[in-house]
């Protein structure tokens, strides 16, 4: 990589392409979904700044062409999903980077399918979303998480009944990896899964079944599934509710704004992920130190996903040459090979999902801050 330049992407307005996203200039059109607004607003900052970051130590240019960024918002459901891919491929973009929510992929995932233009997921994906020729993720798979702790919990925790608790509809890929690896017929985990609202009011008491549910299974451990502000009332209303059992959960649970949001409640909670911000390699110091003094946060895996995202295309737009369109650039995606990244190096499996190391990671006290802090690396997926 060339050293920072500190130039924006964006200059390139003039950027023209044709029906088939063939770029007729020399600036490459990219699409970036995120979310822009809302809750999730700070995983679309995250997305954002990694991609820009790449661009920032790369010149400013994927594949040898100046870059424009187009962003369109995710929102929060299906229907602001699809007409924020439609918008971007309507646009004449020649690839789209970033999906926050992995409940969104599924339909963002067909628009895009039918457009021909490769979309590089940031976020976690369904195991759902699958037979896709335009759909890749430089993220990971939503069952993995669950897989890699399941993995760890059974050989490594003693304990006598295992509550698990998650979404009805987005934490099913998270416990099922997580049951699956463990062992359907543990004793430890035979009460099974309970289920909580996807989207729950604290103040109208959402959760109180639930957590009369854990409570009433007496467990020695916790797993736990949510992101985002659901991860922090889950936090608080498990501990109000005098449960103070050990959790482990998948890594966006503690990812981000969270950890200040549950404070010291979030002290001892594990996590497993693909990438932890003090992973020791020359890769991973460079960026994370960079990524915080430019950003002033800690950098998260969304951000070094949209990094990679970043790599992935720089290296595939060099492979088809000087005017490649979407689909050139979709089938170079393939042969991009092994990605050195911040959080060590992967490549694309057949179901075109990393293959990668992962983490587990502690919340300690850094100084004077909350920290996810890695503690040892689990198990290779993808």
């Amino acid at each position: 990589m060339a050293g920072m330049s500190g130039v924006l992407a964006g200059c390139g307005n003039d950027a023209e392409t044709d029906a088939t996203g063939k770029i007729t200039d020399k600036v490459l059109k990219i699409g970036v979904l995120a979310p822009l607004s809302g809750d999730r607003k700070p995983a679309g900052d995250e997305i954002i700044n990694g991609l820009q970051l790449y661009l920032d130590f790369n010149s400013s240019l994927l594949g040898g062409h100046a870059v424009e960024l187009v962003t369109a918002d995710e929102g929060d459901s299906t229907k602001t999903a699809e007409e924020a891919a439609d918008k971007l491929v309507n646009s004449g973009v020649s690839a789209v980077v970033g999906v926050s929510n992995s409940m969104l992929l599924k339909a963002v995932s067909a628009k895009i399918e039918n457009a021909k233009v490769p979309l590089l997921g940031t976020g976690g994906g369904p195991a759902s979303v699958n037979s896709a020729v335009y759909t890749w993720s430089t993220s990971y798979v939503d069952d993995e998480p669950g897989e890699a702790l399941g993995i760890y919990m059974k050989a490594t925790v003693s304990a006598r009944k295992i509550a698990m608790i998650a979404p009805a509809a987005s934490g099913r890929d998270a416990v099922e990896g997580f049951r699956n690896a463990f062992g359907n017929s543990a004793a430890q985990i035979s009460d099974g899964p309970i289920w909580m609202p996807d989207a729950y009011n604290p103040a109208a008491g959402d959760l109180l079944e639930a957590i009369t549910a854990i409570d009433q299974l007496n467990p020695d451990v916790l797993f736990c599934h949510a992101i985002g502000p659901a991860a922090v009332t889950l936090v608080k209303q498990l501990r109000a509710s005098g449960l103070d059992q050990p959790i482990y959960a998948p890594g966006l649970f503690t990812e981000g704004t969270n950890l200040a949001q549950m404070d010291t409640l979030a002290e001892g909670i594990f996590t497993a992920h693909n990438y932890a911000a003090d992973l020791d390699n020359t890769f991973n110091r460079r960026f994370a130190d960079t990524y915080r003094r430019r950003f002033s946060a800690v950098p998260t895996a969304a951000a070094v996903a949209a990094f990679d995202a970043g790599q992935v295309l720089d290296r595939a737009v060099g492979i088809t040459g000087e005017a490649p369109s979407a689909q050139d650039i979709n089938l170079a995606i393939g042969r991009v090979g092994a990605i050195d990244s911040p959080r060590g190096s992967w490549q694309f499996n057949q179901p075109r999902a990393p293959q990668q190391k992962w983490y587990l990671r502690e919340v300690r006290r850094d100084g004077s801050v909350l920290a996810n802090v890695l503690i040892s690396e689990l198990s290779t997926l993808g």
